[in-house]
């Protein structure tokens, strides 16, 4: 019996404290605002932002799914030239090319003459021009005319 009173006599004592209010006195500053700092990060931000993103017209791709990677090493692979124009022979007034491909293979040619997709066009006497036939990133076929020359080689 004296547990329950000692306890019941608890409970209404942390039951008035709890129940009581203190004022509290709530006390209003004022606080001056900091010296602004140059946030230099926020403002290169801001320029970005403020630049027009990235667009592509895809009206004038032919296809717009192709990376610009892909289409880099497209246009590397066509100023690429297989053969190399190693000498020119006249015969009979009929002339003739001596090419060297990667593989250092040599091809003696006329005019007309073709090697793999690499047709011959015309021999001048220190150039000749070919035409290479190669299927496209986008599927076709294209023909594309090149140029080689002669390199001259200095005699010690």
């Amino acid at each position: 019996m004296k547990n329950k009173a000692l306890l019941i006599f608890l409970i209404s004592v942390f039951f008035i404290i709890g129940c009581s209010k203190k004022e509290e006195k709530t006390s209003i500053s004022i606080v001056e605002p900091a010296k602004k700092e140059e946030d230099v990060e926020l403002k290169e931000w801001e320029k970005i932002l403020e630049k027009q993103p990235y667009k592509v017209d895809v009206s004038k791709l032919k296809n717009p799914f192709i990376t610009p990677e892909t289409l880099k090493e497209a246009i590397a692979k066509k100023e690429k030239i297989p053969l190399e124009l190693v000498g020119i022979l006249e015969r009979g007034g009929e002339r003739f090319a001596l090419l060297q491909d990667n593989n250092k293979k040599g091809y003696i040619v006329k005019r007309g003459s073709q090697i793999s997709n690499v047709k011959i066009i015309e021999i001048a006497p220190d150039y000749i021009i070919i035409e290479e036939e190669e299927m496209s990133i986008y599927g076709g076929i294209e023909k594309s005319r090149k140029i080689l020359t002669l390199k001259k080689e200095k005699i010690l």
